[in-house]
């Protein structure tokens, strides 16, 4: 494979990314929430251990993809003179996978026996603790997208429409951060979260699909301004 071909494969890395990370959330199904009492909470990772864990191991292994992925696009910053805004995407993604995986593990242990045998007041605090992390990961998860959009559009990778889907749902993730309602659709677990899911993976495959299709230059190749807008 030479190195175009590989190049292109780390661009359609979004597409299986969004695809594990979209099979991890359906398997997790509904959560307990921020307002479930402490043993409604205990109960839910108590009775549904396996179904969590796999979803917990689908969703971390999804993270491979995504660091390939946000590679591809840093790289391909970096190549078209955006390479500050290259290094804000892989900084603001890697942020938010790290926190992902800090839900992961406070998550992991509830499921394998904590619930079981702990105080159901101690499993409710780490899945608040759980939730509050997701919640907060909703910033820097938005500053990579809106990163990505403008710089791709920017340096006419992508075209201008791309920049302004991108910046849409930037703004759509970043709500996700003021979801701290005592209860219901806007509180941390509630029905945004679906939204956020929704508008994120699709980003990631429309972005994925459209730099797959773009051309791969060789970093000797021709100005940034003759690029196809």
């Amino acid at each position: 494979m030479n190195a175009a071909n590989w190049e292109r494969s780390a661009r359609g890395m979004g597409v299986v990314f969004a695809a594990l990370a979209l099979i991890a959330f359906i398997t997790y199904g509904e959560g307990p929430k921020l307002e479930d009492s402490a043993d409604n909470v205990a109960s839910f990772y108590s009775d549904n251990g396996g179904r969590v864990l796999t979803a917990l191991t689908i969703f971390s292994l999804s993270m491979i993809p995504l660091f390939w992925f946000a590679g591809a696009i840093a790289n391909e910053l970096r190549r078209s003179g955006e390479g500050r805004l290259g290094a804000t995407v892989i900084g603001t993604l890697g942020a938010w996978a790290a926190m992902q995986l800090v839900f992961v593990a406070t998550a992991a242990p509830l499921a394998v026996s904590l619930a079981d045998s702990a105080d159901p007041e101690i499993s409710q605090a780490l899945n608040g603790f759980g939730l509050a992390i997701d919640n907060v990961s909703a910033f820097p998860l938005a500053g990579g997208i809106a990163a990505a959009s403008v710089g791709l559009a920017r340096a006419r990778v992508l075209p201008v429409w791309f920049m302004w889907f991108g910046l849409a749902v930037a703004a759509l993730v970043v709500l996700h951060g003021t979801n701290w309602a005592s209860e219901g659709f806007w509180s941390p677990g509630g029905g945004y979260l679906f939204v956020v899911v929704a508008s994120g993976l699709l980003w990631a495959v429309v972005t994925s699909v459209l730099l797959f299709r773009a051309p791969v230059l060789e970093e000797t190749s021709a100005p940034v301004a003759a690029r196809v807008a």
